[in-house]
């Protein structure tokens, strides 16, 4: 996953990337770190997006096995 992706199916913009990381937004805009706040941003939406699903499917595996089905 990309960062316009990210942005995309979180309706993110770059004002609310910028308050994740505490700057304004002129200075996330202008930042030689930016890349690297955004990468960062995508591999830890993509594990918590993971641990989410595994988590889900543990709980419905759960559920089937106590009824049953």
């Amino acid at each position: 996953m990309d960062i316009k992706q990210l942005k995309k199916e979180l309706g993110l913009s770059n004002k609310d990337l910028a308050e994740f990381f505490n700057l304004s937004y002129s200075a996330y805009a202008n930042s030689t770190a930016k890349e690297r706040y955004e990468k960062a941003l995508c591999k830890f939406y993509e594990l918590v997006k993971h641990k989410q699903l595994d988590k889900g499917t543990s709980r419905q595996t759960s559920q089937r096995l106590n009824t049953g089905n």
